[in-house]
């Protein structure tokens, strides 16, 4: 269990670095679920990597929170409130993670099998 503990000693403040580095605090708090979370922050980190420190990738990054409704202080909040779980810390991270190569173009794994049918209908 040391190793698990470990991990989220690491996962808990890199998920929170990540919330911050991207948006700042500020704002009010409030509930915030999962998949707004996941959401979010997969559009904050894509447009961080892409704009890097732009004009544009600003109005972006703002853009994610304002479609979504959320503030800074709400994504520090949820990581605060994740507690000591690494495995949902992992299952978060790694949601994420996809969420950005779906935004990069990168096809989901579940729908390689249904792209080439497609391509195939299209060709025809």
């Amino acid at each position: 269990m040391k190793h698990a503990r470990r991990d989220g000693a690491i996962v808990k403040p890199l998920l929170l670095v990540a919330g911050l580095a991207v948006v700042g605090c500020g704002g009010s708090g409030g509930s915030l679920d999962e998949d707004t979370y996941v959401q979010v922050m997969a559009r904050l980190s894509w447009a961080r990597a892409k704009y890097a420190d732009t004009a544009e990738g600003d109005s972006v990054r703002a853009a994610a929170l304002d479609e979504h409704g959320v503030t800074g202080q709400q994504l520090e909040e949820f990581v605060v409130g994740l507690g000591d779980d690494p495995g949902r810390m992992h299952r978060l991270w790694e949601a994420i993670r996809l969420e950005v190569e779906v935004l990069d173009g990168v096809p989901r794994p579940e729908s390689q099998g249904e792209t080439p049918d497609a391509e195939r209908h299209e060709s025809r």
